[in-house]
């Protein structure tokens, strides 16, 4: 589109104005081509015409949309031109408070003259990484891209800041040091660094002064250089200065200073220090005093001292060299209150007496004689000259790297080179050379001078000679024309330095003044650190034909700089003076455009201007113009091509847009009439919409208007008919007709009322009785579907039981038969150690006797036994008899079983009668042996006294074993006993059953009543039916005949005439009423008799059953023989009885051994006692002592004797008991055989005889294993089991091992997959209790400390491994819990088990190590926290803030030079808030999996949503363009997205989401209506979290979208701000996104019992010892 067309009614211009440069505009009509004038409205409402040229056409600059004004960049604004520079500067500036702003590549800074807070830690570190087109523009972000680049490309960088005095070019190089330093050290300190920051005090007080424009200007030219190593870190500086101002020493202007040093010395000469120089108040010296400002409001100067010496000594400078340095100083103080006189001939002398004079030559150490030369009193510099084109250069090769990229034709722009003034003062024959020449000539001036340059130079356009002036000439710079007064020039060219002055400082009594003048060639002063040497040789001889000029010491420097900044990537910062009064946040328009055009960002902008400066993406481009297509345009699915129609189609010119790979690049205007086209379909829409609400309401006003009106006339037109109808007569007869139609009508309605509410009430009874009994139906239905449905499943589920038992018995058989053999072989090898055993003690009498006893007590008791067993057998026979008649009374279909297991029972018990029989011969044949014993051990009474005292140990140990076996029967009895008790339970819960069949049969009983009740009510209401139809037709019968009498008496009135036909109406209906009454009760009689049908059929179907369950019967009966049969099968497999036939046998053979062992030793001892009876009849007198001595032992033996007896009986008792304990066992299996006889003839419900067959094989089983642990216990005499005390032992040695496998080597994911996640804090607190058990000291400390620094050296090597840092946090929190579980305190063992109390610790308090394990777990909780920090944070704030959740709310604007440089990498990953919700589930799944405590937990999740939230909001604070109120709602859906994952994983109820609040209010307020106070006010209540910095920020930096929204009025912030003063709170910017909340490990009691832990193999632990 051509520009022309632009200028149409209501776009706005820029016209020059005297006063601000540039004023604002309205068009008023639309311009044509050929027009001479344009109408234009001015902003205070006056009109004016504005003379057009008419070839071509010269017309005003067209002003940039509202959405495009404030842009971070200026080359993203539309029209690019000077008002549109300048005045997004100022709106920049002054509405948004923002002082820097991108050119391209260049930053723009404005000095604000006032101190802002966003130069802190935070802001360097929200900076640091980031790209410099994705904040807003900040002397941070040009280091931090100089930095970035440094690092990627291994190339040197170089930031060149320039600028006018006062603009800030020393503050802003402060800061990009400081950048440097804080960036480069990583929040590490170290010296060289600091000593880069402090070198800027000392050249600040040497190198500046206050200036009418600023209080703080550097008079020289400084270039520092800041090394770096391969870690780019700071290594080193070293600092070059350029033409310091030294005329400034001894003059200076009005209302102006002196260097800040001399103030700073004069502010400190009390001290002591500074006696010796004699130094006055700076008002009395010469130098000081002549600006007649000795002052500067807020400065200090005895503070900027304590500063300027400090930084001395940390760059190494000591104080004998800073002495030496303030003598200097303050000798040039004293030299300038020298009086000299003039003695003519240019000469002059100096009083010898003058004290200043002294005080100068002490403190330098020269003589006063020696200075009585020729001299002078001031240096004069050469003028500077400033190179402005280089830059320019840096942007073509950026423009041209992006054409090619995108395949754009790359076209060269002419720009404005300032080579040619370069040349006209620096080459051959130019301005310097000149002045060089001339110096050369002795008798050489100023005017001659000034001749030569006209001779040679009057051709050169860019050099001028004003007419009028003999003293001046004039260059045409780049930005303007500058003239020159020559008066002086030589002399300052030269810079005569006199060789005798020269001579005497050299041989100066003061070292260090004498050094400073040596021979060049000689070295200077060698100093560490950061190296400070001017740009300019030293001082040469003093032959003049040898000696430099100034202005070629000045090519000389410019050259080498020039050579050392072409090697560089170069960085462009222009420093802004907004006005010369130092007002902050004034803007003076004159001054800024002043500058702009001065220092090149004009120039950069109309060469950006004359390529395509405006660049979209494609998806960008859809996303802002897609309301801009049509319907068929929207429905090409590729959105490239999509955007090529759209483009082509609003834009008919094609040279006014090119299409490149990636992006859409326009010319300047074009996205500026986008915008307008935008806002015009937006505000068609608009309209559209209002016109259909504003029709809407209208409408709905309307209609309530008419209908309210309507009502009215109503009203009215029936008040006027009743005024016109009012009469005597028509009152009396119209209140005569309404009496007669009330009556009527009472009368007519109360019959009908009276017919139907008989009806109803009829329908009612019989629709509700149908109801009942259809419910009553339907519940039977269900009854008996349950029930068949219940025994269908039971014989289901009893035949698969069968097939499994059936399979179960045969395993078990073989099972129990290999089991019965390995029992038997185990008992004949018990068998041989048993005779082997009696054998050895068949030679000990008296235990034969005791035996004997046992037996003949036992066969007392056995026939009591026998006695008391018959007459129990006579009891069970009976009560088995009287049973059996009962069930065979109740149950005729039982009768043969019965009998057949009578028969059963008798044959049983005969079967136990002649094994009772046998028993009792058994008995009493081993009674007779037994008493034939006796006898013979009687006789051999006094030959086995002297084997009594060996048979003692022997009858010990038996008796040890005999407790052995008597606890093994015990336990035998019990489980006999719980047998017995679950049997009985089994009893009674199958004689429950058996009533089964009864209630059937009542079921079936009753369903015959309930037929005949069916029937019986049938027919009654089948009577009661035809009853009420007849009362109904009667009475239906008798209101028409009345209907007709009164329709006879009434026949005149044709109003009764309508009467009539209602009634007649009502007729018909009473009839249809009955007609429906007939149908219903034909359908319910129909439906009765369906009923009828399915009981019939239900009683068929229950007599199928029946019979069916009859054949279910007939199988119960053959399972309960089954049954009965393996009960007697289980029975006899674990009787005792076989065993003790086994016994006795074995006894009886142990008897006839013992029998023929004393017989035979009967017989021995009998020879013996012939072969020395000769020897005993001569020994007798000896042996009478021996005898007496034998009378006691035998006494002894004899009470040794009663001993064994009573322990005999107590062991004959025990017996007796178990033998009772055996008959009970007994009897039980009788009962068993008895009740299982009784089942046989019962109905069971086979669910529950499953459950129960599974509990009796369960308990069988146990009872076995119970068997074989006594039996292998009868084999190994071993202990019961040993219970474990929670305790593990490990060798000193081991210690390493153990923490090696245990800590080092430890995965966690297998742990947490195959083990208790905390079973490691487990297991180290098992062996820390195992040393205080053990009371260990040094062991206890050993491995404390050992654990410690494992896990804190584990955790440090895996700072990033989320799943080892969350695994040791949780061990850790789970070894403090233990060692304060454990320790014995009372508010720890409140929650303890009994058992856990007994375990606690008892020899050590470990409070202290309870500290060390506490500190050590919050250590790993912060790098647990970093970890996931780092992890979280590149997704953060593309996830949270530049993502755009919500669809159709896009917030894209154009974007500037540099967001388009730094956004070219497209590979880079893109995060959006599912990522987000992603990494948050990821932390969260991996705290759960290592079993994290939630209060933990919820600490985590707390820190981590407020590093969310203040990394968001940061970034927000820092980053103008998301400042909207469509990205407000963006950061609002972001956070219910939060919110929406704590509530899934239950953390709702924590409150975490409050620290998100401060993000949450910045939404608000991006989102809310920020016009009126009211707003104001609701902004101060509603903002809690936020601080006035904050808020001020956002509400400076919010940016409209769209032309319907408006900025915040600059009125509307100082509102806000006067209602916060009351507030307080913090007044920095940023929020600190490292902030860590105080992390707290409540006690959390642990229910697990250490004594039951195992430690798993794979842990590799086999040298641990459970205690």
């Amino acid at each position: 589109m051509a520009l022309i067309q632009l200028y149409t009614q209501f776009n706005r211009v820029w016209i020059p104005d005297a006063e601000h440069v540039w004023k604002s505009a309205e068009i008023v009509r639309d311009f044509h081509f050929g027009d001479h004038i344009l109408q234009l409205l001015l902003e205070n409402g006056t009109e004016l015409k504005y003379p057009v040229e008419s070839s071509p056409p010269e017309l005003p600059p067209l002003r940039n949309p509202d959405i495009l004004v404030g842009e971070n960049d200026l080359t993203a604004l539309s029209y690019l031109h000077e008002p549109a520079v300048l005045h997004n500067l100022k709106v920049r500036f002054l509405e948004s408070r923002i002082i820097y702003t991108y050119c391209g590549i260049i930053l723009v800074a404005f000095n604000p003259y006032k101190q802002l807070p966003i130069y802190g830690d935070a802001i360097i570190q929200a900076y640091s990484g980031q790209n410099m087109g994705d904040m807003d523009p900040h002397i941070f972000a040009v280091a931090e891209e100089a930095y970035k680049q440094m690092a990627r490309d291994h190339k040197n960088q170089s930031i060149i800041i320039s600028g006018e005095s006062g603009a800030g070019k020393t503050v802003s190089a402060r800061y990009a040091m400081r950048y440097f330093a804080v960036v480069s050290k990583s929040g590490s300190k170290t010296q060289i660094e600091d000593k880069v920051l402090a070198s800027n005090p000392i050249t600040e007080a040497i190198g500046n002064a206050k200036t009418i424009r600023n209080d703080n200007s550097s008079r020289f030219g400084k270039f520092t250089e800041i090394s770096f190593d391969n870690r780019y870190r700071i290594i080193g500086a070293n600092m070059r200065t350029y033409l310091l101002e030294k005329s400034r020493v001894v003059f200076q202007a009005e209302s102006e200073r002196n260097y800040h040093i001399f103030y700073q010395m004069c502010a400190c000469a009390h001290l002591p220090q500074f006696k010796e120089l004699q130094l006055m108040s700076a008002d009395e010296f010469h130098y000081t005093s002549l600006g007649g400002d000795i002052v500067i409001d807020g400065v200090n100067d005895r503070k900027g001292m304590e500063e300027t010496q400090q930084t001395f000594s940390l760059l190494g400078l000591k104080e004998d060299f800073q002495s030496d340095v303030f003598k200097v100083l303050a000798a040039i103080l004293h030299l300038g209150n020298v009086e000299m006189k003039s003695s003519g001939d240019d000469r002059s002398s100096i009083s010898h007496s003058d004290p200043h004079l002294h005080i100068f030559c002490e403190l330098l150490g020269v003589r006063a004689d020696d200075l009585d030369q020729r001299s002078t009193p001031g240096r004069w510099e050469a003028t500077c000259f400033h190179r402005g084109s280089g830059h320019l250069w840096h942007v073509f090769k950026l423009e041209q790297e992006e054409y090619m990229k995108e395949d754009i034709p790359w076209t060269l722009i002419d720009f404005y080179d300032n080579q040619p003034v370069i040349d006209l003062i620096e080459a051959k024959m130019g301005i310097l050379d000149l002045l060089d020449e001339e110096c050369l000539f002795p008798q050489g001036t100023d005017q001659s001078w000034l001749q030569k340059l006209s001779n040679y130079l009057d051709s050169n356009p860019l050099f001028e000679r004003p007419k009028l002036s003999n003293e001046t000439f004039v260059i045409q710079h780049f930005a303007d024309k500058v003239e020159y007064q020559c008066k002086g020039f030589l002399e300052k060219n030269r810079d005569a330095l006199y060789e005798e002055l020269v001579d005497v400082l050299r041989v100066s009594q003061f070292a260090f003044l004498a050094k400073c003048f040596q021979e060049q060639g000689k070295e200077g002063l060698n100093m560490k650190g950061i190296k400070v040497k001017p740009a300019r040789p030293s001082v040469k001889s003093a032959n003049k034909q040898l000696r430099s000029s100034v202005g070629d010491k000045f090519c000389s420097s410019l050259s080498l700089l020039m050579e050392t900044l072409n090697a560089t990537t170069p960085h462009y910062v222009r420093c802004i003076k907004p006005n010369d009064e130092k007002l902050p946040f004034e803007y003076d328009s004159g001054r800024v455009v002043q500058q702009l055009r001065a220092c090149g960002v004009l120039e950069t902008i109309r060469i950006s201007a004359q390529s395509y400066p405006s660049r979209w993406t494609y998806f960008e481009f859809y996303s802002r113009y897609s309301i801009l297509m049509t319907n068929e345009e929207e429905g090409i699915n590729d959105k490239t091509q999509m955007c090529k129609y759209v483009l082509q189609r609003l834009i008919q010119d094609p040279n006014q847009y090119k299409f490149g790979r990636t992006k859409i690049f326009l010319r300047a205007g074009q996205v500026a009439y986008l915008e307008k086209l935008r806002l015009d379909r937006l505000r068609g829409a608009c309209i559209t919409i209002q016109k259909y609400v504003r029709g809407w309401i209208q409408r709905r006003n309307f209609l309530r208007l008419r209908q309210a009106t309507i009502l009215i006339q109503h009203y009215i037109r029936g008040k006027r008919t009743v005024r016109k109808a009012v009469s005597a007569a028509n009152l009396k007869q119209g209140w005569s007709a309404v009496v007669i139609q009330r009556y009527w009508r009472g009368f007519r309605i109360q019959k009908v009322y009276q017919t139907v509410r008989l009806a109803i009430i009829t329908i009612q009874a019989f629709t509700r009785g149908w109801l009942a009994r259809k419910s009553y139906t339907q519940l039977v239905e269900a009854r008996k579907a349950m029930v068949l449905q219940k025994y269908a499943r039971a014989w289901l589920a009893r035949r698969r039981f069968i097939a499994i038992r059936r399979l179960v018995h045969q395993v078990q058989l073989s099972f129990r038969v290999q089991q019965l053999r390995k029992k038997n072989e185990e008992q004949s090898k018990d068998n041989r150690g048993l005779v082997e055993r009696l054998t050895s003690l068949a030679s000990s009498h008296s235990q034969a006797m005791d035996r004997l006893q046992a037996l003949e007590t036992q066969l007392e008791k056995s026939a009591n036994q026998k006695a008391s067993l018959e007459a129990r057998e006579k009891r069970v026979k009976e009560d088995a008899f009287l049973e059996m008649t009962e069930l065979q009374s109740e149950v005729d279909g039982l009768i043969i079983k019965k009998q057949n297991m009578e028969k059963m029972f008798e044959a049983s018990s005969k079967e136990q009668k002649e094994k009772f029989d046998q028993i009792k011969m058994n008995l009493l044949e081993e009674k007779e042996t037994q008493a034939r014993l006796r006898k013979i051990a009687e006789n051999n009474l006094g030959i086995q006294r002297q084997d009594h005292e060996k048979e003692l140990g022997s009858l010990k140990e038996e008796i040890r074993r005999l407790k052995d076996e008597r606890v093994s029967l015990q336990m035998k009895m019990e489980d006999g006993d719980q047998m017995a008790a679950d049997l009985q339970d089994q009893v009674a819960q199958l004689t429950k059953h058996v009533k089964v069949i009864p209630e059937l049969r009542r079921d079936l009983s009753n369903l015959q009543n309930q037929k005949n009740n069916v029937d019986r009510r049938m027919k009654q209401q089948s009577e009661e039916a035809r009853a009420k139809l007849r009362e109904i037709s009667r009475l239906l019968a008798g209101s028409v005949v009345e209907e007709d009498v009164l329709l006879g008496l009434t026949a005149d009135y044709s109003e009764k005439t309508y009467e009539a036909e209602d009634l007649l109406a009502a007729f018909n209906g009473l009839e249809k009423a009955t007609r429906t009454l007939e149908n219903h009760r034909k359908e319910q009689k129909e439906s009765y008799e369906t009923q009828m049908e399915g009981l019939r059929l239900k009683m068929d179907y229950l007599q199928n059953e029946n019979s069916s369950l009859q054949t279910l019967f007939i199988e119960k009966n053959n399972i309960n023989d089954n049954i009965r049969q393996e009960v007697c099968r289980l029975s006899s497999e674990n009787s005792v009885i076989p065993q003790l036939k086994v016994q006795i046998s074995e006894l009886h053979r142990q008897k006839n051994e013992l029998e023929a062992l004393v017989g035979e030793q009967t017989k021995e001892l009998e020879e013996k006692s012939d072969a020395i009876k000769n020897t005993l009849q001569r020994r007798i007198e000896e042996e009478s002592s021996k005898c007496r001595h034998f009378e006691e032992q035998v006494e002894g033996l004899e009470e040794t004797k009663k001993d064994l007896q009573g322990q005999i009986k107590d062991l004959q008792e025990e017996k007796d008991h178990q033998s009772r304990q055996l008959q009970m066992e007994r009897d039980a299996k009788i009962r068993l055989r008895l009740e299982a006889s009784q089942l046989s003839s019962k109905n069971l419900d086979f669910e529950d005889l499953l459950d129960q067959k599974e509990r009796i094989i369960k308990q069988l089983e146990n009872h076995m294993i119970s068997l074989e642990t006594a039996q292998k216990a009868q084999k190994t005499s071993s202990p019961s089991p040993k219970h474990y005390l929670g305790m593990l032992e490990y060798k000193k040695e081991d210690e390493s091992r153990l923490i090696q496998n245990l800590i080092v080597d430890l995965k966690p994911k297998g742990v947490a997959v195959n083990m208790i996640p905390v079973l490691p804090a487990h297991i180290l607190f098992m062996c820390i209790r195992h040393a205080d058990y053990m009371n260990d000291e040094d062991k206890l400390q050993s491995f404390m400390n050992v654990t410690i620094s494992a896990v804190n050296k584990v955790s440090m090597a895996h700072q990033n491994d989320l799943a080892s840092l969350v695994f040791w946090l949780s061990n850790m929190y789970q070894l403090l819990n233990c060692l304060k579980q454990y320790s014995g305190e009372e508010e720890f063992r409140k929650q303890s088990t009994p058992r856990q109390v007994n375990n606690c610790l008892q020899n050590f308090d470990l409070s202290d190590h309870q500290q060390v394990v506490s500190d050590l777990a919050i250590c790993i909780y912060h790098r647990f926290i970093a970890a996931m920090e780092r992890a979280l944070t590149p997704a953060i704030v593309p996830g949270m803030l530049e993502h755009e959740s919500l669809q159709g709310i896009s917030s894209m604007k154009p974007r500037g030079f540099i967001k388009r440089s730094s956004n070219n990498n497209s590979d880079m990953e893109t995060y959006t808030i599912s990522f987000i919700i992603q990494r948050l589930s990821h932390f969260h799944t991996n705290m759960m999996q290592h079993g994290t405590e939630p209060h933990l937990m919820k600490q985590v999740v707390k820190q981590l949503l407020f590093h969310i939230g203040a990394t968001t909001l940061n970034n927000l604070l820092l980053r103008k363009d998301m400042c909207s109120c469509r990205k407000g709602m963006q950061i609002r859906c972001n956070i219910s997205y939060l919110e929406e994952w704590l509530q899934e994983k239950d953390l709702q109820s924590c409150h975490l989401i409050d620290t998100l609040k401060p993000l949450t209010e910045a939404a608000w307020l991006l989102q809310v209506r920020k016009s009126t106070d009211d707003d104001a006010k609701a902004i101060t209540e509603k903002c809690t979290e936020l601080n006035t910095v904050q808020i001020v920020k956002i509400l400076n930096s919010y940016t409209p979208t769209d032309g319907f929204e408006k900025r915040v009025a600059s009125s509307f912030v100082r509102k806000v701000q006067s209602l916060r003063q009351d507030h307080d709170g913090s007044a920095q910017l940023m929020m600190d996104a490292h902030y860590r909340f105080p992390v707290t490990f409540p006690f959390s009691p642990s229910s697990q019992a250490l004594e039951l832990l195992q430690v798993p193999s794979s842990l590799h632990l086999e040298f641990l010892t459970m205690i």
